[in-house]
């Protein structure tokens, strides 16, 4: 019998009587096609030519870094601000009433920059006045402060919004005192720094990039912001990640003449970026990353200028954090103090050291910013502000060193110097901003009446964070900035 069988086109073509060959779905539908895929990525990954070409004409952007520190700190609670900065016409017209209702001597006033002052026997006074240890390689701690005056504080200038904004006892902590920078001011890591962080972030803040430290700062804490979460372990790790975007980018450039990419626009761009974010990854896997950027100790910009060992580690954290802002790898550093509400406490064991901590972490701000030879922003506000009456004299712990000073003796709540805002400018060429306080100060009690053009602690606020961004930017504020606030 004959059978005859119906071919096809193909069958004609090909008279030899061979096996018939596998298709491409017949070695797919076998699992060939992954197996082939991997032999053939291996040549090309694995120091083809392939991956030669591709690491040869790839170039990357160096990682954005805008230099210049923006801070902020948040007083929360009503503490004795009217003991700490004073601008020049709280100064002009300085008398005893005033003196006694800020909780200081009154009578000891030294100025700092073209437009602020200080009373050198307050807490914090004392505390900016004798600057970080070993300043400028001082050969005792007289001569440290005194390069410290000279070559730091005669640099600032200050300015911001006078005015009582008061809702004491804790009432203003969520009216949005807390700010934010990034990515309005570019850094490396992209994001702010938030520390000790709970009220609530201005309206216009609350969905910039920000990571949380819930406790006071350490170089651990700090660093963990920074590295790759989960840590990396094991097989995680920068070469593990490095191979890995070696072979991602060349099969990109493997599948380039499939999509045509040389001839579509903007893809070359595209795909240099997307490379470049795989190996700018590298970093964040190494266990070190983070804590090279913040342990004060490895900074030799930092131990070159003072005496970093004898700083508590708080401290050192926050100076790292600072300098880290001040060179563009970090953004803004935001920092909440609470407990702050000073009715009744007892000046030499309750206030004094509350004040003195504050002065170092702005003693710490400006050292980082003189380090870094980079202009710097701090900002610094609270909901409230506690009356005073008069001073108390006593001894207290300023730097491991002991001093005698006149602490506020705070009474009750009042319309203080500036709780709508104060901000310090900072210049390492000492052209410092011609910035101005706006509202006005009664001359018999010292209490200040806001502008009227500042309506709201949210203008108050934004308008401050502006003015830093223009500082540190050259006055260039970012378009994003304005739109945003």
């Amino acid at each position: 019998m004959l059978i005859k069988v119906k071919k096809n086109w193909k069958d004609l073509i090909d008279s030899k009587t061979h096996v018939h060959g596998l298709s491409r779905r017949d070695f797919i539908a076998r699992g060939l096609a992954t197996g082939s895929v991997v032999v053939a990525a291996q040549k090309l990954f694995m120091g083809g030519i392939l991956g030669k070409a591709y690491a040869a004409t790839m170039t990357c952007p160096a990682p954005v870094a805008h230099p210049g520190a923006i801070a902020q700190i948040f007083s929360e609670g009503g503490p004795t601000m009217g003991a700490r900065f004073i601008g020049d016409a709280q100064a002009a017209m300085m008398n005893s009433g005033i003196a006694g209702n800020y909780g200081i001597s009154g009578t000891n006033l030294v100025q700092l920059g073209p437009n602020m002052w200080i009373d050198s026997t307050s807490p914090f006074g004392a505390t900016l006045l004798q600057g970080p240890p070993g300043y400028g390689g001082g050969a005792t701690p007289a001569a440290s402060a005194a390069l410290w005056k000279t070559n730091v504080l005669s640099k600032i200038s200050g300015g911001g919004h006078l005015g009582p904004f008061n809702m004491d006892d804790g009432a203003g902590q969520n009216t949005g005192l807390l700010g934010g920078v990034s990515p309005f001011k570019q850094s490396v890591m992209g994001k702010d720094l938030l520390i000790n962080n709970a009220a609530t972030r201005a309206s216009w803040a609350g969905g910039l990039p920000g990571s949380k430290v819930k406790s006071n700062p350490t170089a651990a804490t700090l660093a963990a912001t920074a590295a790759l979460t989960p840590a990396a372990t094991g097989l995680t790790n920068p070469a593990a990640l490095g191979a890995a975007s070696d072979a991602a980018n060349a099969l990109a450039t493997a599948m380039s003449p499939v999509f045509n990419n040389a001839t579509r626009k903007g893809a070359s761009v595209a795909m240099t970026n997307a490379g470049c974010a795989f190996y700018g990854n590298n970093a964040l896997v190494d266990p070190n990353y983070g804590t090279s950027l913040f342990t004060a100790s490895g900074i030799s910009a930092l131990t070159s200028k003072l005496t970093v060992a004898t700083l508590s580690a708080q401290e050192q954290a926050l100076l790292a954090a600072y300098y880290q802002s001040a060179n563009g790898t970090a953004g803004g550093i935001i920092t909440e103090y609470g407990g702050r509400d000073y009715h009744g406490n007892d000046p030499i064991t309750q206030i004094a050291p509350d004040d003195i901590e504050e002065a170092r972490a702005i003693v710490m701000f400006l050292a980082a910013c003189d380090a870094a030879q980079a202009p710097g922003s701090m900002i610094y506000l609270a909901n409230g502000q506690a009356i005073a009456n008069g001073t108390q004299n006593g001894t207290v712990t300023i730097g491991g060193q002991q001093v005698t000073v006149n602490s506020p003796v705070a009474s009750g709540d009042a319309g203080g110097a500036y709780n709508a805002g104060l901000i310090i400018f900072y210049s390492p060429t000492g052209s410092v901003s011609n910035a101005r306080f706006t509202g006005t100060v009664n001359s018999s009690s010292g209490n200040a009446t806001v502008d009227p053009n500042i309506s709201s602690n949210r203008d108050a606020v934004a308008g401050l964070y502006l003015s830093a961004l223009a500082w540190v930017s050259g006055g260039q504020v970012p378009a994003a900035a304005l739109k945003a606030m």
